[in-house]
């Protein structure tokens, strides 16, 4: 089987990285490319990551998922056979937004996730369980795989917009909509931790209501 995969997570080597980043690879049913980048801003080592790699999916992992289910991988790549589907993740959603936005005064709950789905293990607390597989308007950055292709076509990550750390997600996915990509969600058993990575890149605290603004602006 040819190596179709690259992994790229971006770490700060909080107690208990490994063990997360470990089960990628013992879990995964192929081969893949696992890059860990250190001490960088999230979105320049994703970056990094795209650069230094040449596999055509690209998956962009926090450093505080555990994934655990076997042939994880399999699942992901299985959506890529359809050539018009250009993102993946583990938890996404069917919407994005209030129905009455852009109708009334910007409040920052007006982008907030409609009707969200995973497979995590407290998925109840985040929306509804679902361990299958289907088309989504949005995805969970914590596990996104996204096609070369579709990356490069934006330039790659962009690296002057306040989506630091929150909404880089939203980004990818509205972009791969008006460049209209399908964006998939499969409802891989794992479990993200939550927080471990916050603050990554403290040259500036990444501000949660700006990016929320821009994607809102854009």
């Amino acid at each position: 089987m040819s190596n179709q995969l690259a992994v790229i997570i971006a770490t700060l080597h909080w107690p208990g990285w490994y063990r997360c980043a470990r089960s990628w690879a013992d879990l995964a049913t192929g081969p893949f490319t696992r890059r860990v980048i250190a001490g960088t801003p999230l979105l320049e080592a994703y970056q990094e990551g795209l650069e230094t790699t040449t596999e055509p999916i690209l998956g962009y992992c926090h450093d505080d998922v555990i994934v655990d289910e076997k042939g994880w991988d399999e699942r992901v790549l299985d959506e890529f056979d359809d050539p018009q589907v250009g993102i993946v993740g583990f938890g996404g959603a069917l919407g994005l937004g209030d129905p009455d936005i852009y109708h009334k005064p910007y409040q920052l709950q007006q982008l907030a996730r409609q009707h969200f789905m995973s497979n995590l293990k407290d998925a109840e607390v985040h929306g509804a369980r679902f361990a299958g597989s289907c088309e989504v308007s949005i995805l969970d950055g914590c596990a996104m795989f996204v096609r070369r292709k579709l990356l490069e076509s934006l330039g790659g990550w962009p690296q002057d917009i306040p989506c630091k750390y929150y909404m880089y997600d939203a980004w990818l996915c509205l972009e791969g909509i008006r460049h209209d990509w399908k964006i998939r969600l499969v409802g891989v058993d794992c479990q993200h931790l939550g927080g471990r990575s916050t603050g990554m890149g403290k040259e500036g605290q990444f501000d949660y209501e700006a990016a929320h603004e821009w994607i809102y602006a854009n």
